[in-house]
Protein backbone atom coordinates (compact mmCIF):
# COMPACT_ATOMS: atom_id res chain seq x y z
CA UNK A 1 0.00 0.00 0.00
CA UNK A 2 2.49 2.55 0.55
CA UNK A 3 4.82 1.23 -2.35
CA UNK A 4 1.42 2.33 -4.14
CA UNK A 5 1.18 5.63 -2.62
CA UNK A 6 4.73 7.18 -3.58
CA UNK A 7 4.04 5.74 -7.28
CA UNK A 8 0.92 7.77 -7.39
CA UNK A 9 2.44 10.46 -6.23
CA UNK A 10 5.15 10.62 -8.22
CA UNK A 11 2.72 10.10 -11.07
CA UNK A 12 1.01 13.46 -9.86
CA UNK A 13 3.94 15.81 -9.21
CA UNK A 14 4.76 14.56 -13.24
CA UNK A 15 1.50 15.10 -14.50
CA UNK A 16 1.89 18.33 -12.33
CA UNK A 17 5.00 19.47 -14.30
CA UNK A 18 3.98 18.86 -17.69
CA UNK A 19 0.62 20.73 -16.75
CA UNK A 20 2.86 23.80 -15.98
CA UNK A 21 5.30 23.51 -18.77
CA UNK A 22 2.36 23.21 -21.45
CA UNK A 23 0.76 26.67 -19.79
CA UNK A 24 4.23 27.81 -19.91
CA UNK A 25 4.82 27.22 -23.49
CA UNK A 26 0.72 28.18 -24.40
CA UNK A 27 1.41 31.76 -22.29
CA UNK A 28 4.87 31.92 -24.25
CA UNK A 29 3.37 31.52 -28.25
CA UNK A 30 0.88 33.82 -26.76
CA UNK A 31 3.35 36.67 -26.44
CA UNK A 32 1.77 36.88 -22.49
CA UNK A 33 3.58 36.80 -19.48
CA UNK A 34 3.89 33.66 -16.69
CA UNK A 35 1.39 33.43 -14.03
CA UNK A 36 4.02 33.91 -11.40
CA UNK A 37 6.76 36.46 -11.71
CA UNK A 38 9.03 34.62 -8.99
CA UNK A 39 11.64 36.22 -6.61
CA UNK A 40 14.66 36.09 -9.48
CA UNK A 41 16.35 33.10 -7.78
CA UNK A 42 14.84 30.96 -9.88
CA UNK A 43 15.55 30.46 -14.05
CA UNK A 44 11.81 28.42 -13.87
CA UNK A 45 9.89 31.56 -11.98
CA UNK A 46 11.44 33.91 -13.76
CA UNK A 47 10.25 33.09 -17.55
CA UNK A 48 8.67 35.08 -19.71
CA UNK A 49 8.01 35.24 -23.54
CA UNK A 50 10.56 36.95 -26.10
CA UNK A 51 9.61 40.61 -26.23
CA UNK A 52 8.60 41.90 -29.65
CA UNK A 53 11.15 44.45 -30.73
CA UNK A 54 10.49 48.04 -32.42
CA UNK A 55 10.16 48.09 -36.17
CA UNK A 56 9.63 50.30 -38.80
CA UNK A 57 12.21 53.11 -37.49
CA UNK A 58 12.52 56.23 -39.31
CA UNK A 59 13.60 59.89 -38.54
CA UNK A 60 11.23 62.07 -39.34
CA UNK A 61 11.82 66.09 -39.76
CA UNK A 62 14.88 67.87 -39.64
CA UNK A 63 18.35 65.70 -40.22
CA UNK A 64 21.94 66.96 -39.84
CA UNK A 65 25.35 64.88 -40.78
CA UNK A 66 27.11 64.09 -37.14
CA UNK A 67 30.67 64.26 -36.97
CA UNK A 68 31.84 62.77 -33.78
CA UNK A 69 34.96 64.60 -34.23
CA UNK A 70 33.58 68.04 -33.32
CA UNK A 71 29.93 66.88 -32.54
CA UNK A 72 28.95 68.76 -35.39
CA UNK A 73 25.46 67.74 -36.00
CA UNK A 74 24.21 67.11 -32.45
CA UNK A 75 21.17 69.20 -31.44
CA UNK A 76 21.66 72.70 -30.44
CA UNK A 77 20.19 72.95 -27.36
CA UNK A 78 22.69 70.09 -25.51
CA UNK A 79 24.82 71.79 -23.12
CA UNK A 80 28.65 71.50 -24.13
CA UNK A 81 29.04 68.87 -21.27
CA UNK A 82 26.24 66.82 -22.59
CA UNK A 83 28.02 67.23 -26.24
CA UNK A 84 31.54 66.06 -24.53
CA UNK A 85 30.34 63.47 -22.80
CA UNK A 86 28.19 62.01 -25.61
CA UNK A 87 30.96 62.51 -28.27
CA UNK A 88 33.60 60.77 -25.71
CA UNK A 89 30.73 57.89 -25.57
CA UNK A 90 30.29 57.35 -29.47
CA UNK A 91 34.67 57.36 -29.81
CA UNK A 92 34.83 54.99 -27.41
CA UNK A 93 32.05 52.64 -28.50
CA UNK A 94 34.00 52.44 -31.53
CA UNK A 95 37.03 52.21 -30.92
CA UNK A 96 38.86 48.61 -30.08
CA UNK A 97 39.03 45.54 -31.88
CA UNK A 98 35.41 44.51 -30.68
CA UNK A 99 33.53 48.19 -30.99
CA UNK A 100 30.13 47.85 -29.20
CA UNK A 101 29.26 50.41 -31.92
CA UNK A 102 29.22 49.39 -35.90
CA UNK A 103 27.22 52.11 -37.61
CA UNK A 104 28.91 52.97 -40.89
CA UNK A 105 29.15 56.83 -41.93
CA UNK A 106 27.46 58.96 -42.88
CA UNK A 107 25.54 59.13 -39.94
CA UNK A 108 22.23 61.28 -39.58
CA UNK A 109 21.56 62.87 -36.26
CA UNK A 110 17.56 63.72 -35.63
CA UNK A 111 15.38 65.05 -32.61
CA UNK A 112 12.43 63.02 -34.10
CA UNK A 113 11.79 58.94 -34.20
CA UNK A 114 8.73 57.44 -34.96
CA UNK A 115 8.49 53.90 -34.85
CA UNK A 116 5.80 50.85 -34.08
CA UNK A 117 6.24 49.14 -30.30
CA UNK A 118 4.37 46.48 -29.41
CA UNK A 119 1.67 47.35 -26.52
CA UNK A 120 1.75 43.83 -24.01
CA UNK A 121 -1.05 45.43 -22.13
CA UNK A 122 -3.30 43.87 -25.19
CA UNK A 123 -3.97 40.36 -26.36
CA UNK A 124 -1.58 39.34 -29.27
CA UNK A 125 -4.98 39.43 -31.69
CA UNK A 126 -6.27 43.09 -30.90
CA UNK A 127 -6.01 45.49 -33.12
CA UNK A 128 -4.27 48.13 -30.60
CA UNK A 129 -1.90 45.77 -30.02
CA UNK A 130 0.84 47.76 -32.07
CA UNK A 131 1.06 51.30 -31.69
CA UNK A 132 2.87 53.82 -33.54
CA UNK A 133 4.70 56.24 -31.56
CA UNK A 134 7.09 59.49 -32.13
CA UNK A 135 9.77 59.52 -29.62
CA UNK A 136 10.77 63.23 -29.06
CA UNK A 137 14.24 64.44 -28.03
CA UNK A 138 13.70 67.68 -26.59
CA UNK A 139 14.34 69.81 -23.53
CA UNK A 140 11.73 70.58 -21.27
CA UNK A 141 12.33 74.17 -19.99
CA UNK A 142 12.14 73.83 -16.15
CA UNK A 143 13.18 70.55 -15.89
CA UNK A 144 17.21 69.42 -16.44
CA UNK A 145 16.32 65.92 -18.62
CA UNK A 146 14.16 65.60 -21.91
CA UNK A 147 11.11 65.20 -22.48
CA UNK A 148 10.96 61.77 -23.42
CA UNK A 149 12.41 59.26 -22.05
CA UNK A 150 12.25 54.95 -22.68
CA UNK A 151 12.62 51.82 -20.94
CA UNK A 152 15.67 49.82 -22.03
CA UNK A 153 16.27 45.97 -22.38
CA UNK A 154 20.06 46.05 -21.88
CA UNK A 155 22.12 42.42 -22.05
CA UNK A 156 24.05 41.75 -18.71
CA UNK A 157 26.03 38.36 -18.19
CA UNK A 158 22.86 36.34 -17.08
CA UNK A 159 19.41 37.73 -18.57
CA UNK A 160 18.44 40.91 -20.00
CA UNK A 161 18.00 44.19 -17.03
CA UNK A 162 15.43 47.22 -17.43
CA UNK A 163 17.44 50.85 -17.49
CA UNK A 164 15.40 54.11 -17.85
CA UNK A 165 17.09 56.65 -20.22
CA UNK A 166 16.41 60.03 -21.79
CA UNK A 167 16.11 60.71 -25.46
CA UNK A 168 18.99 63.23 -25.97
CA UNK A 169 19.13 62.18 -30.22
CA UNK A 170 18.43 59.63 -32.63
CA UNK A 171 20.91 58.36 -35.51
CA UNK A 172 20.40 56.14 -38.97
CA UNK A 173 23.99 55.28 -40.34
CA UNK A 174 24.29 54.17 -44.61
CA UNK A 175 22.93 50.81 -43.80
CA UNK A 176 19.32 51.92 -42.40
CA UNK A 177 20.41 51.07 -39.08
CA UNK A 178 18.39 53.34 -36.18
CA UNK A 179 20.23 54.44 -33.05
CA UNK A 180 19.25 56.02 -29.61
CA UNK A 181 21.52 58.25 -27.82
CA UNK A 182 20.50 58.39 -24.10
CA UNK A 183 21.28 59.92 -20.84
CA UNK A 184 20.58 57.24 -18.11
CA UNK A 185 18.47 57.56 -14.97
CA UNK A 186 20.23 56.05 -12.53
CA UNK A 187 18.80 53.45 -10.03
CA UNK A 188 18.72 54.33 -5.99
CA UNK A 189 21.12 51.55 -4.46
CA UNK A 190 19.03 48.55 -3.00
CA UNK A 191 15.47 50.06 -3.97
CA UNK A 192 13.61 48.41 -6.98
CA UNK A 193 10.11 50.17 -6.25
CA UNK A 194 9.20 52.38 -3.36
CA UNK A 195 7.18 50.14 -0.99
CA UNK A 196 4.84 52.97 -0.57
CA UNK A 197 4.24 54.57 -4.02
CA UNK A 198 5.21 51.48 -6.19
CA UNK A 199 7.28 53.82 -7.89
CA UNK A 200 10.69 53.22 -8.99
CA UNK A 201 13.03 55.66 -7.75
CA UNK A 202 15.91 56.93 -9.83
CA UNK A 203 18.48 60.05 -9.91
CA UNK A 204 20.03 61.71 -13.11
CA UNK A 205 23.44 60.75 -14.16
CA UNK A 206 26.34 63.04 -13.58
CA UNK A 207 26.37 65.41 -16.59
CA UNK A 208 30.18 65.65 -17.56
CA UNK A 209 30.72 61.54 -17.00
CA UNK A 210 31.16 59.24 -20.54
CA UNK A 211 29.66 56.51 -18.44
CA UNK A 212 26.00 58.55 -18.16
CA UNK A 213 25.67 58.28 -21.89
CA UNK A 214 25.21 55.56 -24.11
CA UNK A 215 24.21 55.15 -27.25
CA UNK A 216 21.90 51.79 -28.47
CA UNK A 217 20.00 50.38 -31.21
CA UNK A 218 16.43 51.63 -31.56
CA UNK A 219 15.54 47.37 -31.05
CA UNK A 220 16.98 47.68 -27.18
CA UNK A 221 13.89 50.42 -26.46
CA UNK A 222 11.18 47.98 -24.74
CA UNK A 223 8.57 50.71 -24.82
CA UNK A 224 8.22 54.60 -23.46
CA UNK A 225 8.55 55.65 -20.22
CA UNK A 226 6.55 57.90 -18.35
CA UNK A 227 8.68 59.59 -15.87
CA UNK A 228 7.75 62.37 -12.85
CA UNK A 229 10.06 64.49 -11.13
CA UNK A 230 9.20 66.02 -7.36
CA UNK A 231 11.75 68.13 -6.56
CA UNK A 232 15.38 66.54 -6.43
CA UNK A 233 13.58 63.34 -6.53
CA UNK A 234 12.66 61.31 -10.23
CA UNK A 235 10.14 58.73 -10.36
CA UNK A 236 9.29 55.70 -13.36
CA UNK A 237 5.60 54.49 -13.20
CA UNK A 238 4.69 51.00 -13.90
CA UNK A 239 1.80 49.08 -14.95
CA UNK A 240 1.45 46.49 -12.32
CA UNK A 241 2.30 43.40 -15.16
CA UNK A 242 5.90 45.93 -15.36
CA UNK A 243 6.28 45.76 -12.04
CA UNK A 244 6.22 42.09 -12.27
CA UNK A 245 8.54 41.88 -14.66
CA UNK A 246 10.62 44.95 -13.47
CA UNK A 247 11.51 42.91 -10.13
CA UNK A 248 12.29 39.64 -11.30
CA UNK A 249 14.72 41.76 -14.21
CA UNK A 250 16.02 43.96 -11.66
CA UNK A 251 16.09 42.08 -7.92
CA UNK A 252 20.10 42.24 -8.01
CA UNK A 253 19.51 45.90 -7.02
CA UNK A 254 18.00 44.50 -3.81
CA UNK A 255 20.48 44.98 -0.69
Amino acid sequence: MLLFCVVWAQAQMELRDQRVWSLRDLLGMANEPPTSAGDGSSQIDTWYASAQHPIHPRLVGKTRTFFASDGAGLPSWLTPNEKMALRRCVTGARTGENPILNWQDPVLCGTNLKLTLANLQELPESPRRLQQITLRAQRQLDRPFTADHVKVMVEMDERDRAYFGACLCFFVDSRGEHYVALRWLREIQGTVLHPDSRLVPLRLSPVAETSSYSVLPVSAIANGALIAQTGSRIWACLSPREEDAYIATNFSNIA
